[in-house]
């Protein structure tokens, strides 16, 4: 990373760390009382956007395009949902409120604007873009989209950002190592960047836990791909404690937490195709959550 990209990256985060110390510690935990999930399906003929609750019922399409809407993430506050849109003629982010009301075009951008996700107060977006040439890390105002900062200048494929609770670091998924992709940590604290798995298998989609204390992804270090979670901090050895929470045969990929830690939902297709699941957050009583016959993917919890 360049020093004036450092010195951006370094404001950018000390400004959602000072807005985000100003969310209530109650907030989303608090207003909980059962996990709701949204997640992609192309069972109305290309990929849309739904929402369902965590017992299965009262599924809703969210979204209607003739353009791809897919990678849907809940806003911390619940009230809002970022997403891929490929509406316009190219991948855009977009928002809309928790109904499917109110979409918003956030990116306006030629190139590819891709897999996003928000800052702990929802203030900003952060995302993938191959704006300048490769895919780098992004991070944008969510009202408005006028204030987009570059955060990693690398020739290899930054992607898959995800904020830490506290707002002082990003966990993103990498191919630097030049063999296959692993998880990346960016550290405001140190301005640096570094390597949070190395177990020889591909490492993809990070997702935070809402405390702050573990990040679940998918790993192939198994031969077929599982849901694995790792202890955080500071004064952590990086990827310390990792340990699957799946361990079945099947392909198990692209976790999300609930916003009160309990739970986890992911993508697998031990049912024969595509479906959202639901675990407790220590990989116990998985629950297949969605029995269509399309592919079902890119959950994401509140």
């Amino acid at each position: 990373m360049t020093f004036q990209r450092a010195v951006q990256f370094a404001t950018v985060l000390a400004l959602a760390v000072a807005v985000g110390s100003c969310i209530e510690a109650t907030g989303p935990s608090a207003r909980l009382s059962e996990p709701k999930v949204v997640f992609v399906s192309t069972r109305d003929g290309n990929e849309e956007i739904y929402a369902i609750n965590s017992d299965g019922t009262n599924e809703t399409r969210l979204t209607s395009s003739p353009g791809r809407d897919y990678r849907p993430v809940w806003s911390p506050d619940g009230r809002s949902i970022v997403f891929v849109s490929e509406r316009s003629g190219n991948k855009d982010i977009w928002i809309m409120n928790a109904d499917g009301t109110g979409v918003r075009n956030l990116t306006q951008n030629p190139l590819s604007d891709d897999a996003p996700s928000w800052s702990p107060d929802g203030s900003r977006v952060v995302f993938s873009s191959n704006r300048t040439g490769n895919f780098e890390i992004f991070v944008t105002n969510s009202s408005a989209g006028d204030t987009t900062t570059i955060l990693t200048d690398h020739f290899a494929t930054d992607t898959y950002p995800w904020f830490s609770p506290d707002g002082r670091y990003i966990a993103f998924q990498a191919d630097r190592n030049s063999v296959n992709d692993d998880i990346y940590v960016l550290f405001n604290t140190r301005n640096t960047i570094l390597r949070w798995t190395s177990a020889g298998g591909a490492d993809q989609f990070p997702a935070w836990s809402p405390e702050g204390t573990k990040i679940a992804f998918t790993s192939f270090r198994d031969g077929n791909f599982e849901i694995y979670v790792g202890d955080f901090s500071d004064g952590l050895p990086l990827g310390f404690g990792q340990v699957n929470l799946t361990n079945n045969p099947a392909g198990d990929a692209r976790p999300s937490w609930s916003f009160n830690a309990t739970k986890i939902c992911w993508t697998s297709n031990r049912s024969g195709n595509n479906d959202i699941w639901i675990m407790n957050a220590d990989g116990t009583n998985p629950i297949r959550l969605t029995k269509d016959a399309s592919a079902d993917d890119f959950c994401s919890m509140k």
